[in-house]
């Protein structure tokens, strides 16, 4: 058992190193960095997983006066860790919300804007809606648990103590931004696909009766049909938002593994 009361300045020392990481992924999370969610909150909760953290993270063989010497480098290292880890798990929301984004320019419901409680933005009325399904599909998945798990993780495959740093894995991470675009596209070709085959309809209707006013008939008409294929791909688009979970914790633990 430890003992809080006789804490040596080098178990101080590493504790705060922790403590840096776990408040860095906590506030740039996807789940736990939300706006909604109030900073003495994300701060008591950096203290309490780096209170039950700390007496199970296996430190090693550890020389105190070197951690003394270099704990502004420790530091820097670990803030990188923590928001380099807490931005990969933001990932699954941002291609979330580009969807929703995508499909309502392409509806045209773009004009219409709502605060999204999410990302602590102001967004279209469809990427709204799409942010507050991904999140009840990431929460009944349990996506908050892999959070936790992750940055439990962290602290075994990235040693605290350590002052070596692998830089690869930040272009894996730049590489799956790409990766990202693609899923976006992906996940919202159903209704991009439906949008061009409305619009090229009605323009070929416009060209064989000139006497309808194409610009005023197609926006009801674009909407109206843009909506239904929203809804009857609700499913697919469910089961793509697990499969992009998964990716995504893939992605989170490969990256740890290699830094």
């Amino acid at each position: 058992m430890l003992n809080w009361t006789a804490f040596t300045e080098g178990q101080l020392l590493l504790f705060a190193l922790v403590f840096l990481r776990m408040i860095s992924f906590v506030v740039s999370s996807a789940f736990f960095g939300s706006e909604t969610i109030p900073t003495p909150v994300k701060i008591l909760l950096s203290i309490v997983l780096s209170v039950l953290l700390f007496p199970v993270i296996k430190i090693g063989n550890i020389d105190y006066l070197v951690i003394s010497n270099e704990i502004i480098s420790l530091a820097v290292r670990e803030l990188i860790v923590g928001l380099s880890l807490g931005f990969l798990t933001r990932i699954f929301f941002f291609i979330v919300s580009m969807v929703g984004d995508l499909t309502a320019m392409s509806v045209g419901l773009s004009a219409g804007q709502m605060y999204n409680p999410l990302l602590g933005t102001t967004g279209n009325a469809l990427e709204s809606f799409y942010s507050t399904l991904g999140t009840l599909v990431f929460l009944a998945i349990n996506g908050h648990h892999i959070l936790i798990r992750a940055i439990v993780e962290s602290y075994t495959l990235v040693p605290v103590s350590s002052l070596s740093l692998n830089i690869g894995p930040f272009g894996e991470i730049a590489a799956f931004g790409q990766t990202a675009f693609i899923l976006t596209i992906k996940m919202c070709a159903p209704v991009l696909v439906t949008i061009l085959l409305v619009n090229l309809a009605m323009g070929i209707l416009g060209r064989a009766v000139p006497q309808i006013n194409v610009l005023v008939t197609s926006m009801p008409v674009t909407i109206m049909i843009g909506m239904t294929v929203v809804f009857i791909c609700l499913p697919l688009m469910i089961l793509e938002m697990n499969g992009l979970v998964e990716i995504t914790a893939t992605e989170l633990f490969k990256v740890m593994k290699a830094l």
